[in-house]
């Protein structure tokens, strides 16, 4: 079903990764609807889709993992692998620009990326819908992990995503040695 040797971006199970993930699903899952219909936006092997399931395996209807970049889909499926088996296969990864998409029918939509795309997604969620966002004041423009959208402080993150209704916002510094960063996240209802 899949190729023997797909390239992975191993950064995606970085230490900086995974903590950010597990943050936002401590913050997350006391907002989250019973069977929650999800749309992860920028998923890319949806590692997030993952651990929400790991974490609570019957809390989904169903998780959906969209990113634009297609060599990702392969390895995300292999990784959601064995909570695709069977009829009730709650999680699907697919290929899909997020600026396109139609976010009618989720009742909870997730970016952890909005610093690698621009904010178009954002104005096509519904009114009503429980929304989480991670960002970080990471900025290096033309770098290696391609950041066009950055964002500078927790105060701009909530400028920039404005909700109706705020039920956390916070951020969490992700340190190293010789060098760290800001990851902001806020949840709400659009």
């Amino acid at each position: 079903m899949y190729p023997i040797n797909i390239s992975m971006d191993y950064l995606a199970f970085s230490h900086g990764q995974t903590h950010s993930k597990v943050w936002l699903c401590e913050n997350l899952e006391p907002y989250i609807p019973h069977r929650a219909i999800v749309a992860n936006i920028g998923s890319w092997y949806n590692l997030l889709g993952y651990m929400m399931l790991t974490r609570r395996p019957n809390s989904y209807q169903s998780i959906l993992g969209i990113d634009i970049d297609p060599d990702v889909k392969p390895i995300a499926d292999k990784l959601c692998e064995g909570f695709m088996l069977g009829k009730d296969s709650c999680i699907k990864n697919i290929t899909a620009d997020a600026n396109l998409f139609d976010y009618n029918g989720y009742n909870l939509v997730v970016n952890c990326s909005v610093e690698h795309m621009d904010s178009l997604w954002f104005y096509r969620i519904p009114k009503g819908t429980l929304v989480c966002i991670q960002s970080s004041d990471v900025s290096e423009p033309g770098g290696i992990w391609k950041i066009s959208n950055s964002t500078g402080s927790l105060e701009e993150l909530v400028k920039k995503y404005p909700l109706s209704h705020y039920m956390f916002v916070g951020d969490k510094h992700i340190g190293y040695e010789d060098w760290g960063y800001n990851r902001f996240m806020i949840i709400g209802v659009k």
